[in-house]
C-alpha cells in the first residue's frame, strides 16, 4: 500500500478531512473513537495496513492481521438525532456493495444490516459505534487473501478467492469512500433511509425469503453464529427495510413486525 498517493488523492473526496495510516494498530475503531473523544474534525479517517485487535459486531473479533485486506475507520459527526445513528450502517452497506459489484465485476449481497457477503461467504464486516457527538464507522474487506484458517475458512472469503485476481487496495478505498460520501450526503438530508431503501432490497440476501430470527442473548453466546441450534426459534418471511432501517417480516400468521437490528440477529432457513 503506498501511503503518499493515498493519502494525497482521499482528500479529494468531500467528507474526508483528516487522515491517518498506520503499518499496525491495535483497531482502527479504537483510534476513531480516541480522535473523536479528543475533539477531532468530522472526517478522521484511519487506515491500518494490520490491526491486531479488529473488532466485529456484538464484541466479537474480527481477523485482520495479514496485510492482504483493507482495514479502516471514519469518524463523522452527523447532525441526526441519536437513536437514529444505526441507520448509518446500512447506508455504509449499501456504498460498499456498490463499489465491490462495480470496481471487481462482482454481484455481493448484503446480510442485514451489516455484512457484506460473496459466494455465500463473508466478504466485508461493518461496525459502527456511536458517542454522544459522533459515529464511527469501522469497515474490514478481505481482498486479497489467498488463505484463512480453518475456523474461518468455511465462512469467510476474499475478493481473490472468488475471482482469482489481485486487486489495488488503494483504489477500492477511493471508491468505497467516495461512493459512502454521496450516499452520506443524501441520508443527511432526508434523515431516514426512503432515499434508498428500495435499492438496499435489491442488495438484501434474504429477501423474500424464510429466516430464523435469534435472540441477541443467544446470539452473543456463541463464537459461530451458524452453530445455534434453531429449534424452537421462529421463522418468518423477509420483506425488505422499511425508511427506518428495519426489517420488514411476516409470520405464519400473516401479521407484520418490524425487527431492529439492535434486538435480533438473523439466519436464512
Amino acid at each position: 500500500m503506498r501511503i503518499m498517493k493515498l493519502s494525497s488523492s482521499l482528500f479529494n473526496i468531500p467528507f474526508v478531512n483528516n487522515v491517518l495510516f498506520y503499518d499496525t494498530i491495535d483497531s482502527t475503531n479504537n483510534k476513531a473513537k480516541e480522535l473523536a473523544k479528543r475533539g477531532s474534525v468530522d472526517g478522521s479517517l484511519v487506515v491500518g495496513i494490520k490491526q491486531t485487535a479488529g473488532k466485529g459486531r456484538l464484541g466479537r473479533s474480527f481477523d485482520s492481521q495479514d496485510d492482504d485486506g483493507l482495514y479502516f475507520s471514519i469518524m463523522l459527526r452527523p447532525d441526526v438525532a441519536t437513536e437514529h445513528l444505526s441507520r448509518v450502517t446500512l447506508v455504509t452497506a449499501l456504498a460498499i456493495s456498490k463499489s465491490i459489484n462495480s470496481f471487481c465485476n462482482v454481484r455481493t449481497s448484503i446480510k442485514w444490516p451489516n455484512d457484506i457477503y460473496l459466494g455465500g461467504k463473508k466478504l466485508v464486516g461493518i461496525l459502527t459505534e456511536a458517542g454522544p457527538d459522533y459515529v464511527v464507522i469501522g469497515i474490514g474487506v478481505n481482498i486479497n487473501t489467498k488463505r484463512f484458517n480453518n475456523e474461518l475458512s468455511d465462512l469467510a472469503t476474499s475478493l481473490y478467492l472468488e475471482t482469482h485476481k489481485e486487486y489495488d487496495k488503494a483504489k477500492l478505498l477511493d471508491r468505497i469512500l467516495q461512493q459512502l460520501n454521496d450516499l452520506y450526503e443524501m441520508f443527511l438530508k432526508s434523515n431516514d433511509l426512503s432515499f434508498m431503501s428500495g435499492e438496499y432490497n435489491n442488495y438484501l440476501g434474504v429477501l423474500n425469503k424464510d429466516i430464523y430470527l435469534i435472540p441477541q442473548q443467544l446470539s452473543l453466546k456463541m463464537s459461530n453464529p451458524s452453530l445455534i441450534d434453531t429449534n424452537g426459534l421462529d421463522t418468518v418471511h423477509c420483506l425488505g427495510i422499511n425508511e427506518n432501517g428495519d426489517l420488514i417480516c411476516r409470520d405464519k400468521l400473516g401479521e407484520l413486525h418490524y425487527v431492529n437490528s439492535g434486538e435480533i440477529s438473523l439466519r436464512p432457513v
